[in-house]
């Protein structure tokens, strides 16, 4: 019994500890970036994140996953140092892509797991806010490559370059308005890539709510199942 206490214990603090670090990143963090270190504090802030989710995914981590952090961490504080787009766009994408497959693999144990607690809870909003993270990266690393790709008054005093351009928050809120449908209208996407992007994000946001509310739905009767047939509870 002490045992599964203790492993219910990690597993709890697993799931706090990584949605407070992506907590970190997507509200504290973007607070820094009008600051003179901003970027080493938004580079530092989620590498940190990308740590958390490697932990929380350590034993379901493959050698390609691997590979993608291993790209990520290395990339994203080398682009600190050196002004090259391209340097910058790798850490984007290699990081998107390890939030991707850790998001899949925390979402898909929640919902095989068919167990509603707090942990689960947690892990499956975790999961929701990894997959918006890595849009935000992808749609950072399209605006780096092209600044024509994404439209919109925040970004007429950006200068094209080969410096890294764009705010780390502008792409967030983009993600996130874009997951949840909102469509404000304010950001537009006008190349190929990130209309398709646009597109995709949408659905698959939509999709998740949908299987959200259905293991929600089938898990919750079995939560009160044990108390409502066992004649000592009150």
């Amino acid at each position: 019994m002490l045992d599964s206490d203790q492993s219910g214990s990690k597993y709890s603090f697993t799931g706090v500890g990584l949605l407070a670090s992506l907590l970190l990143s997507l509200l504290i963090l973007p607070l820094f970036e009008e600051m003179k270190a901003g970027r080493p504090v938004l580079i530092s802030g989620y590498s940190l994140t990308l740590i958390c989710a490697a932990i929380a995914a350590r034993s379901n981590l493959r050698t390609f996953a691997i590979a993608f952090l291993s790209v990520a961490l290395p990339a994203g504080f080398a682009s600190m140092l050196v002004e090259w787009k391209w340097l910058f766009v790798t850490h984007c994408l290699a990081g998107s892509l390890f939030f991707w497959y850790v998001g899949g693999k925390i979402l898909t144990k929640t919902l095989l797991s068919q167990e509603v607690d707090f942990d689960s809870v947690l892990k499956a909003l975790s999961a929701y806010l990894l997959f918006g993270l890595a849009w935000a990266l992808t749609y950072w690393a399209a605006y780096t490559v092209n600044p024509d790709s994404l439209q919109s008054p925040q970004f007429q005093d950006t200068v094209a370059s080969t410096e890294i351009v764009g705010e780390f928050s502008i792409f967030v809120y983009y993600s996130f308005v874009t997951m949840s449908t909102l469509g404000y209208g304010d950001i537009i996407p006008a190349g190929r890539i990130t209309r398709t992007l646009a597109w995709m994000q949408s659905v698959t946001g939509q999709f998740y709510v949908a299987v959200g509310i259905a293991w929600l739905v089938s898990s919750l009767p079995k939560v009160y199942e044990l108390p409502r047939n066992n004649p000592d509870k009150d």
